[in-house]
């Protein structure tokens, strides 16, 4: 993996994430489709290798949002939709930031998916999003199913220097800082996903202990044919 040293996830509150409404598999319906999802959504599809800008800003929240809307576009055939680094740029600035090197300290990650549910990018908002508890194996495999999760870490330094994030890289002392990225599949021995337009690798001894955030987003407009109006309903109940 490329050495890119511009970080921009700033911390979380665990109290404040802890009251954001959490992913349950019982609150999915009788869904067939669950079955035909991919086990790795971007399987087939032409990989996304645009950075973002994120080796000179500090947005990978921002551009882990556009990742994430630009792979559900492809999943439901949306090719006439382009979201591009403005946008990055806009929910960037949308976040706080000014242009200046001195306001380029990154976002909050729960600040930034509760824009996307009041605002969005283009029009296209989250309906709603959960928490993911990743530390329930099988809670975490049907939360992919349902959508890409958007990840919130603490890398380590070793993580520079590899695009698999394992148990050495978990428990390297030096921490490099706050990262965002997508989670495109899981199974037992980790799951795949990409950070700064390249594929990595995540097994389960990084995610218990660097992972800090997981998110759920739902986009009802992206995601043509799957019932989900249950989580949508539920979101703000629970």
């Amino acid at each position: 993996m490329r050495s890119l040293p511009k970080l921009g996830l700033r911390a979380h509150d665990p109290v404040r994430v802890g009251k954001v409404a959490k992913f349950s598999a019982n609150l999915l319906p009788v869904d067939p489709l669950m079955s035909r999802t991919p086990v790795d959504w971007s399987l087939g599809l032409v990989w996304d290798g645009d950075i973002l800008d994120n080796d000179v800003l500090g947005n990978c929240g921002p551009a882990a949002v556009v990742h994430w809307l630009r792979l559900m576009a492809l999943t439901c055939g949306r090719t006439d939709l382009h979201f591009t680094n403005q946008d990055v740029l806009d929910l960037y600035t949308a976040m706080g930031y000014d242009g200046t090197p001195e306001s380029d300290n990154g976002v909050v990650l729960l600040d930034l998916m509760e824009y996307m549910q009041r605002v969005g990018v283009r029009g296209f908002t989250f309906d709603c999003f959960f928490r993911v508890g990743f530390g329930d194996p099988e809670h975490l495999a049907t939360a992919v199913y349902v959508a890409p999760l958007i990840i919130g870490a603490t890398l380590t330094t070793a993580c520079q220097s590899t695009d698999t994030w394992d148990s050495t890289a978990a428990l390297d002392t030096h921490e490099w800082g706050g990262h965002a990225y997508l989670y495109h599949s899981d199974s037992p021995g980790g799951g795949n996903g990409a950070s700064w337009g390249a594929p990595v690798f995540t097994t389960p001894a990084f995610r218990a202990r660097r992972w800090d955030e997981a998110y759920l987003p739902i986009c009802r407009a992206l995601m043509p044919g799957r019932d989900v109006s249950r989580l949508v309903t539920l979101s703000g109940n629970l």
